[in-house]
């Protein structure tokens, strides 16, 4: 049987699919999924291992066997396998997927009803070597081992999925102590707990090992029991000698399995690439498609067809004289790309700076040009139907915008890292050839957009894209060129006494370690707090034990030294954080100019950065201080409009709870009433605490805070904190029954969807590990609650800035930060934008409870809240 090189058969490939399958399940973490929902990690890890065949080994015959039945062992013993339970969930969801994954490859599929995979296997490899044919068995299971020979190795995957380690004889000589041969006499004196086969009690590998190196083979260790060493072992040896025998049974392959398979076909098989790139994409296996790609581009075989890639865009480009030449490009849709001026090598800026622009519209010609303003090219746009790959990138939003590619993406799986175009194109099995880099940006745009669509569509993502979105991308774009201004000599005050409190708390704590040290050292601080000072250890980290602030917080009462570390932290955070970092962000006009990024959280939250503006605290007196460093700018003055409680409202809505409902609509504290209701207290009877206390579950159940969570904030035992949890719900019930809903939802799709059909995948739901599941129930209620509140925000976002412009005013979004929006005008300005932007934002949804907002006006902004 010849293969491609000359008359060297090339080795054939027996892979175990149920030992695989697992291992790739069990192996990898349950929460590996689909954007929309479905488990894969065991697909993953199952092509994974398949890839890395095909990296090392190149294009060899392969054949996958499977399980269908136990081959007659548990007519031997009824407890063969017995205690195995059911195929998880998540695995049983995965399995029809495997099979075709394996055909894409090229390679058979095989089982024989009756049997196991290992004797399927033995019986193929009997045939292989019957006809000179290596082969390398693929498996995790230790029995396999008895079929190495000469020309037969084992791959065993015992180490992981792709971690993997071949063996040939002698291997098993130097592992085991015995060779291949005695196998399964090994495992009928050790037994193997794995499948249940009893063995010898008080054997293990070493003492197996030692009898057959001084005996010869079982029936050779039984039959001279009275020269081994030990009392109990000999007593077990004669006690369970049948035992042994019928364990060696149980462990020996079957090697007459009636098996049909033309191994000659199976070395003139190829993968259908196309198919195969399609499985990966369809699965979303970035990066096993990655490392196909480059296996498939590696493998040159002989005597084996290659077919072609995929059909690729061709591209004829143009130079544009003008940004109106791109009226000559006829299509429904124009696709634009627009780069930033390059700067030469050792130069600051260029001499001449140009945007670099193109455009195309479906047909063969892409038109490039250079323009002083991507404005030029927004404006010769006019009302043509606009796509774009991240639009706001490109400074100047086109007023037609109907697509963005990078949003789309988002939308589909919003679970991602990013969302780079050549990532999104080549796992579509989208190309283009061009030679203009830029104009194939605009040709790629293109055709991810004609591929995303129908999947927008389909999913009823489209309001959202329409009518949330893409509106938001134009607000963003301004509101970040708008910037804010900031007060950089009260900044430096703020700064200057900051940084000496720093090193006054520096010197205090040395003073009560009686040693200097690193405070920002973990394993320094570990030294001083747990071995010098013999304070509570809580848990182990890789390098200690943990000294987190949930440590510090715990310990904080049995040492005075706790307590201004936490202080320590806290400052010297800001200090870098903010007051001198701050400063280095301020542009030439005198503004800082911060990022909003519209594609970074997966509940559809808008994050902020370069600088990161959302984390400056309020709660705290420095981080009020730092805020009161934000200004207008002269003549001008600060709105900051604020939603209140828009989670626990949107929870009272979507629950359609009574209860939280009536609280609302009378106008109560919401975190009192709770307390009232928990407690059966009224409310002048509640303390500080109780009230607290509800605060935290209110919000807990929002942000999905488990018992062991609450407990630890709160500082009370877990007991206490799974009681008031559990009387919240039955004093809330319908609550109760949203969140129970919720994980339905989750589990029987895959995701949860906010109000405006945003969809968050969580495929920890699913998982069999009971702490993973347990944080995929937590957040299928807490991904609708937010998810919706950041739709709201968004919208109210688009509202206000549409309607102040619209109202002719001068006042603008300068900021979003979580629930609120920051605008600044003239003051007498104020009131009537006060008034529009408190109409829009209320008017966001129609909710019961309806919508509220805070608004206020000030010099800066911590006056304004």
């Amino acid at each position: 049987m010849a293969g491609g090189n000359g008359d060297t058969p090339r080795e054939l490939f027996l892979i175990d699919g149920n030992s695989l399958a697992y291992r790739a399940f069990f192996a990898l973490p349950e929460s590996i999924a689909t954007s929309d929902g479905r488990p894969t990690n065991a697909i993953f890890g199952f092509a994974s291992m398949l890839v890395k065949i095909l990296t090392d080994f190149g294009q060899v015959p392969t054949v996958v066997v499977w399980d269908a039945g136990l081959s007659g062992r548990k007519e031997i013993s009824a407890d063969y396998k017995a205690q195995r339970s059911s195929r998880p969930d998540l695995l049983k969801l995965q399995w029809p997927h495997l099979q075709p994954l394996v055909e894409a490859f090229g390679y058979s599929n095989v089982s024989v009803e009756g049997f196991e995979a290992d004797d399927v296997i033995a019986a193929l490899t009997e045939q292989a070597k019957e006809r000179g044919v290596p082969v390398m068995v693929v498996t995790g299971d230790r029995d396999a081992y008895q079929l190495v020979d000469d020309g037969v190795r084992i791959m065993s995957t015992s180490r992981g999925v792709t971690d993997t380690k071949v063996y040939d004889r002698q291997a098993v000589i130097d592992r085991y102590g015995i060779p291949p041969e005695l196998v399964p006499d090994f495992i009928g004196l050790k037994g193997d707990t794995s499948d249940n086969i009893p063995g010898v009690p008080g054997i293990g590998d070493k003492t197996a090992a030692d009898l057959l190196q001084k005996f010869g083979d079982l029936e050779g260790v039984l039959s001279s029991i009275d020269q081994v060493t030990g009392a109990k072992r000999k007593q077990n040896l004669i006690d369970h000698a049948d035992n042994a025998r019928m364990s060696k049974l149980l462990a020996t392959m079957v090697r007459d399995v009636p098996v049909d398979i033309d191994l000659e076909v199976e070395f003139t098989k190829t993968p259908d690439r196309t198919r195969l790139r399609q499985v990966f994409r369809d699965w979303e296996l970035r990066d096993p498609l990655r490392r196909l790609e480059e296996a498939l581009a590696e493998a040159e075989l002989e005597a084996i067809p290659r077919p072609t890639d995929l059909e690729k865009v061709e591209v004829k480009t143009g130079l544009a004289r003008t940004p109106g030449d791109i009226t000559r490009l006829k299509g429904e849709f124009l696709s634009l790309a627009i780069l930033p001026p390059e700067v030469p090598e050792g130069e600051l800026i260029p001499r001449e700076p140009k945007w670099r622009f193109a455009a195309y519209a479906g047909g063969n010609i892409a038109l490039s040009g250079e323009i002083d303003s991507p404005a030029d090219v927004v404006a010769a746009v006019g009302d043509r139907a606009v796509i774009a790959h991240d639009a706001k990138a490109l400074t100047e939003v086109p007023a037609n915008l109907v697509f963005d590619t990078a949003i789309a993406a988002y939308l589909l799986d919003p679970a991602r890292r990013g969302y780079p175009l050549e990532e999104l194109t080549e796992e579509r099995g989208i190309s283009a050839e061009a030679g203009d880099a830029l104009a194939t940006r605009a040709v790629l745009t293109h055709e991810l957009a004609k591929v995303q669509r129908p999947l927008i569509l389909e999913r009823g993502l489209q309001d959202l894209l329409d009518t949330v979105e893409l509106p938001l991308v134009k607000v963003l774009r301004e509101t970040e060129k708008a910037g804010i201004k900031l007060d950089t000599k009260q900044l430096e005050t703020v700064a200057t006494r900051i940084k000496a409190q720093v090193v006054e708390l520096e010197r205090e704590i040395w003073a009560l370690a009686d040693e200097e040290f690193m405070i920002g050292s973990p394993q320094q601080l570990g030294q001083i707090l747990f071995e010098k000072l013999g304070l509570s250890r809580k848990r182990r980290g890789k390098t200690g034990f943990s000294t987190d602030n949930r440590v510090l917080e715990a310990i904080k009462d049995e040492h005075e030294i706790v307590e201004k570390i936490i202080r320590y932290r806290e400052l010297s955070k800001l200090a870098q954080t903010y007051l001198d970092a701050l400063p280095n962000w301020i542009g030439e006009d005198g503004r800082l100019h911060t990022t909003l990024e519209q594609t970074t959280a997966a509940t559809g939250r808008l994050s902020s950065i370069n600088p990161n503006l959302q984390n400056i605290p309020i709660r705290t007196e420095t981080g009020r201080e730092i805020r009161a460093c934000f200004i207008p700018e002269p003549g001008n003055v600060l709105l900051a409009v604020d939603y209140g409680q828009v989670e626990l409202r949107v929870l009272a809505h979507i629950a359609d709870e009574p209860v939280l409902k009536d609280i609302f609509r009378r106008g109560e504290d919401v975190h009192t009433e709770t307390a009232s209701r928990v407690f059966e207290l009224p409310p002048e009877q509640l303390d500080v605490g109780m009230r607290s206390k509800a605060k935290m579950v209110n919000y807990g159940i929002v942000y999905g805070l488990s018992a062991y969570g609450l407990a630890d904030r709160l500082k009370i035992p877990q007991k206490e904190a799974e009681d008031f949890i559990n009387t919240y719900l039955e004093r809330f019930p319908a609550v109760a029954q949203f969140m129970k809903d919720s994980i339905t939802q989750a589990v029987e799709h895959g995701y949860v969807s906010t109000l405006f059909g945003r969809r968050r995948p969580i495929p920890e739901v699913r998982a069999s590990n009971w702490s993973v599941r347990k944080l995929g129930e937590r957040l299928a209620a807490n991904s609708i609650i937010q998810g919706t509140a950041a739709d709201i925000i968004k919208i109210a976002m688009v509202r206000s800035h549409n309607a102040l412009a619209e109202a002719g005013l001068q006042t603008r979004t300068i900021l979003q930060i979580h629930d609120e929006l920051l605008f600044e005008g003239p003051p007498e300005e104020m009131e009537q934008a006060t008034e529009i932007v408190t109409r829009e934002m209320v008017g966001a949804i129609a909710m019961d409870p309806p919508l509220e907002v805070d608004a206020g006006v000030g010099p800066n902004w911590l006056a304004a809240k």
